[in-house]
């Protein structure tokens, strides 16, 4: 069984960025796991949004530009994923979606 193994850094993969490793053949996608087709290091995938601005370019109250998010975060935070927006309380978030990978041991 693989597990999560300490010393490689979780990482954010734009759903654009994953499309293109695919149709490059640099990713081989199985379920939820991608496998690097250079070195065979495996991440478990999980949706996630990376937030980029507040839209109309207001404070950010809740610290979240910058950030990396799963969706089960977003949604614990009490926000709402709409294409690319986040919408948390009376804030609305101009976010990136994608997954965020998190290294598999054994691999």
């Amino acid at each position: 069984m693989m597990t999560k193994t300490p010393t490689m850094a979780r990482l954010f993969i734009s759903q654009g960025r994953l499309d293109a490793w695919s149709l490059e053949e640099r990713v081989k996608i199985d379920t939820d796991v991608m496998t690097l087709a250079g070195d065979g290091r495996s991440f478990r995938l999980r949706t996630a949004v990376r937030f980029l601005k507040v839209s109309g370019d207001g404070a950010d109250p809740n610290g979240l530009v910058g950030k990396v998010k799963t969706l089960d975060d977003v949604t614990r935070l009490g926000g709402e994923q709409f294409m690319e927006s986040v919408l948390l309380g009376e804030t609305a978030y101009d976010v990136q979606s994608g997954f965020l990978g998190e290294p598999l041991q054994g691999t």
